[in-house]
């Protein structure tokens, strides 16, 4: 069975990446800058420069970065001169084939790619001053093994970055937990809907999809030090956005739709709903910490 879901997962993102870029709702400008508001207070400040300016106040020789796709997040932290090295693991070929290719493009030789399954890692032993982990650790079903890894991986007082769906997992979706979202959908207009009722947002066709995603975070604070959480919703957002009908839209009228969803994710925040996504921040403690 193990075998069999390796392969299918496998077999998943490998098509995925091959059909071409894989954007998700983060990468609308105006949701992106609701979001990096949410982290780092500010519109135009990433998660990446708060982290640079609040957490890493010089290079870190050694970086580890899981589930690193396309590449995307090393060449970001290589360009703003975050880290000295970095290796990048995934089990789809096809995205490391691409993350190779692009970081040869950009001239960082001190990246490096290897296919690795994040169920069954072996890390060597403080080898790693940081460790970063995008949209990832919600495809871990071993969650603990993984992050005992990393904890083992990491230097004393070293980092683990986590920017990560942390909702219900993939077994806890039903259809009343769905209600808000359904709610909130129903009520725009019938043009920019695409189907009569939202699915459950769990692609099942990848069967690493949300394993245990509601776990993360304690699963992390069981095995390092916590010390930012930064939930930024995605409640609304994640959940309707494969929904809508945008195409068709100019781009006021995008920015208004989309707009008005987040508004309506900010109430419900406000009201006391945990995020679904979050920027966590830990370390492990250096020897002789508490």
């Amino acid at each position: 069975m193990e075998r069999l879901r390796q392969f299918l997962v496998g077999r998943f993102w490998n098509r995925t990446y091959a059909a071409g870029e894989y954007v998700t709702w983060p990468q609308e400008p105006v949701v992106r800058r609701r979001l990096n508001r949410r982290v780092t207070g500010s519109p135009d400040v990433w998660p990446i420069d708060w982290l640079a300016r609040e957490w890493i106040p010089r290079p870190f020789p050694r970086a580890l970065s899981l589930g690193c796709g396309e590449g995307a997040l090393e060449r970001d932290l290589m360009s703003k001169g975050l880290c000295g090295a970095i290796v990048g693991l995934d089990l789809s070929e096809q995205a490391l084939g691409l993350a190779r290719q692009k970081a040869a493009e950009a001239g960082f030789g001190t990246l490096e790619y290897r296919r690795a399954d994040l169920d069954r890692l072996a890390l060597a032993p403080e080898s790693r001053e940081a460790v970063f982990a995008h949209q990832a650790l919600h495809h871990v079903r071993e969650l603990e093994a993984c992050l005992e890894q990393v904890a083992r991986a990491l230097a004393p007082g070293g980092l683990l970055y986590v920017d990560e769906y942390t909702g219900p997992s993939r077994h806890e979706w039903n259809r009343e937990l769905l209600a808000g979202a359904e709610e909130v959908y129903r009520a725009l207009p019938a043009s920019l809907r695409r189907r009569r009722r939202l699915r459950l947002p769990v692609d099942w066709r990848d069967p690493s999809e949300a394993v245990r995603s509601s776990e993360i975070v304690p699963v992390i604070d069981a095995t390092l030090e916590i010390r930012e959480r930064r939930g930024y919703g995605g409640n609304l957002l994640s959940v309707i956005y494969p929904h809508l009908r945008l195409d068709g839209l100019d781009d006021a009228e995008r920015e208004e739709v989309l707009t008005h969803l987040l508004d309506s994710e900010d109430e419900l925040l406000a009201a006391g709903a945990e995020s679904f996504y979050s920027v966590v921040v830990a370390l492990r403690p250096s020897d002789g910490a508490g």
